[in-house]
């Protein structure tokens, strides 16, 4: 089962993790992110730090021919 990952908690969960209450209102794709075995070929939510700014960002997870 290469390239599978567990992404159970909701975006909220998340972010009371990772961002101060001022930073949570921020753009992201309301698709729920609550799911375990995440299978390659799927869109998931990805959190990164872009300009000194947390962002989320659906993404496709897994490889695709180019």
């Amino acid at each position: 089962m290469c390239g599978r990952f567990s992404q159970s908690m909701t975006r909220e969960d998340y972010l009371s993790y990772l961002a101060d209450e001022a930073d949570r209102d921020i753009a992201y794709d309301p698709e729920p992110i609550g799911r375990y075995n995440v299978a390659p070929g799927t869109k998931v939510l990805l959190l990164s730090e872009r300009d000194e700014q947390l962002h989320i960002d659906p993404v496709f997870w897994g490889k695709r021919a180019v």
